[in-house]
């Protein structure tokens, strides 16, 4: 059957409860299966954008900073430069904030951008996984046109539809197969050997 671990599964459900509180929000009664999976992968490269450079680039390297949600000062120093912010005229905290995606939204998105791998058995995998993305990121049709059929002379309508539906195939599938998970009631994903 599966080869994955305890964990695995379980992470895994719990992101797909949480994917379908997003898919719920969005759709309502309308939402299915396959948009608990869509808005998954739409959180999660959003959160991995908006990760700060520096720990984005230990996530590509592959290696992750121990500093998540830390800037390195003691409470005493932050006091010191908030006063000097204050007599040098400017306001508090002022300058461009900046959104610090916390430890399990960022485990959650890796976790869920790891599926992308079950794409791998598509025909032309790379183009699929780059127009994926492209789309989740809420990429302009052309753009995204462009990346997933680029000899297509005609603009096809339908290719936002068709990269949506390939990508959540494949990972229901992956899902099914390498961890066994598949859709159960509502919006609900159950283990294999507990669906009815």
């Amino acid at each position: 059957m599966t080869s994955s671990s305890h964990e695995d599964r379980t992470n895994a459900l719990s992101w797909l409860a949480h994917g379908a509180q997003l898919a719920f929000e969005l759709k309502g009664d309308q939402a299915k299966h396959s948009d608990v999976i869509w808005q998954l992968l739409v959180e999660a490269i959003e959160v991995i954008d908006k990760t700060p450079d520096q720990e984005r680039r230990w996530l590509t390297s592959g290696n992750r900073s121990g500093g998540w949600n830390m800037v390195g000062m003691s409470r005493a120093e932050l006091l010191v430069i908030e006063r000097i912010r204050l007599l040098s005229a400017m306001k508090p905290y002022d300058g461009q904030t900046k959104v610090s995606p916390q430890r399990d939204d960022v485990e959650r998105s890796l976790g869920v951008l790891s599926w992308m791998r079950w794409c791998n058995a598509a025909r032309l995998a790379d183009r699929l996984v780059k127009a994926a993305v492209a789309l989740a990121r809420g990429g302009e049709a052309e753009i995204v046109h462009r990346l997933y059929c680029p000899t297509r002379k005609s603009r096809n309508r339908q290719a936002s539809y068709e990269i949506k539906q390939r990508t959540v195939g494949f990972i229901l599938t992956g899902l099914k197969n390498d961890l066994g998970i598949v859709p159960g009631h509502g919006l609900s994903f159950q283990e294999l050997n507990h669906a009815a």
